[in-house]
């Protein structure tokens, strides 16, 4: 899979990091600045928002 990588992104995203938990598939991502963004070893990956399934 080629990561889409959302440069120059200093902050971590985790529990509690103030930005809200998603789940997608086998993991979580975070809504932030109206970006999907996922923790991906080093860097962090930019989802398309489409991928957002709202309940």
């Amino acid at each position: 899979m080629n990561c889409n990588i959302h440069a120059n992104h200093p902050h971590i995203h985790g529990e509690g990091c103030g930005h809200e938990p998603i789940q997608h598939d086998d993991h979580i991502d975070y809504i932030h600045d109206g970006c999907v963004h996922h923790v991906h070893g080093d860097h962090v990956d930019e989802h398309p928002t489409a991928l957002i399934k709202l309940a």
